[in-house]
């Protein structure tokens, strides 16, 4: 029996005659079991969580991952908030490695928007203690995950490209150090072609200005030249022409890579590190590769940018020796 045929029982057994009335005045209602409904209490608390960081100005992309990692985590750990343990947290993050086969930095992406709930669960007098209180972050090398491409890699992924599309991908990505979110939101209209210069929105709905090559904008040029339509700098192949997506941008460097038998991943991100290396080893100021970049902490800057050894000592022999 539902929860709600048994409450509509109940109500018939104390008011005989008002089987009728009883069932109108309950069909506008949605009735559970009192352990169901406080076992249902994880989702509507997650549902609040992602309102309050909508009004905190959270952009549309990052609310679309906190929804996603915390929906995943409500559909394992099924306990009202109240209940859930720092060892039911601990059981849920082996589960993301040893069962999900997530990589340590997407299994910290997780571990960082859990404590942001449960810190604002906290905050708002939800829960007593902090189970996410005792979770520490993983050891994780940032350095070492994000190592650029050599100039060999590169010139491989530019050969590998079949399309202009592909190759004014490249091109403007690796000589704009733009994040993918800020590319696929660029439109024509926005281009200034003859200064190289397009104006993006990134973190935080701040703008600022970013510059592409020479090599970028012939291929750019070429490209929009053969397409058959769109607004965007970067379209959808097919009628009526959209912008890409981060996802679309996404599968279209990764076929690139497989085409080429590229032995790492090659991701949007990606073309954003090379960018920053590249630019620090050329001896471009590490304040005006912040700004290009959109830091606001120059040490974030100095996470994407790699020095080569051949770099230092050259800086060293110019300057001290």
């Amino acid at each position: 029996m539902t929860a709600k045929n048994d409450l509509t029982a109940r109500l018939v057994a104390l008011m005989p005659g008002m089987e009728e009335k009883i069932t109108e005045i309950l069909s506008g209602f949605e009735v559970m079991h009192a352990k169901s409904y406080e076992r249902a209490n994880l989702p509507r608390r997650i549902d609040a969580f992602l309102a309050a960081k909508k009004i905190d100005g959270l952009t549309p992309a990052t609310l679309k991952g906190y929804r996603e990692t915390l929906r995943m985590f409500a559909r394992r750990v099924y306990k009202p908030v109240q209940k859930i343990t720092t060892d039911d947290l601990r059981e849920y993050i082996a589960y993301l490695g040893d069962e999900r086969h997530l990589r340590d930095t997407t299994t910290q992406t997780h571990i960082n928007v859990l404590r942001s709930f449960f810190q604002w669960l906290t905050d708002e007098d939800v829960i007593k203690k902090n189970p996410m209180r005792k979770i520490k972050s993983l050891k994780i090398d940032r350095l070492r995950s994000r190592h650029p491409l050599t100039a060999e890699q590169l010139e491989l992924l530019r050969d590998g490209c079949a399309t202009y599309k592909e190759k004014a991908l490249i091109e403007f990505l690796v000589s704009s150090g733009c994040r993918l979110g800020e590319v696929v939101g660029i439109r024509l209209d926005q281009v200034d072609w003859q200064a190289r210069r397009v104006t993006v929105t990134g973190k935080g709905n701040k703008q600022r200005e970013v510059y592409f090559s020479v090599r970028a904008k012939l291929m750019l040029q070429m490209y929009i030249k053969g397409r058959r339509g769109g607004d965007a700098l970067f379209a959808s192949s097919r009628a009526p022409y959209a912008p890409m997506g981060p996802r679309s941008v996404q599968k279209m460097l990764a076929k690139l890579g497989q085409r080429i038998h590229a032995t790492r991943r090659v991701h949007p991100h990606l073309m954003r590190h090379t960018f920053a290396s590249q630019a620090l080893n050329g001896g471009m100021d590490l304040t005006v590769i912040q700004h290009l970049l959109g830091h606001t902490d120059p040490k974030t800057t100095l996470i994407y940018a790699e020095l080569s050894p051949r770099r230092v000592q050259y800086e060293y022999e110019r300057i001290i020796a």
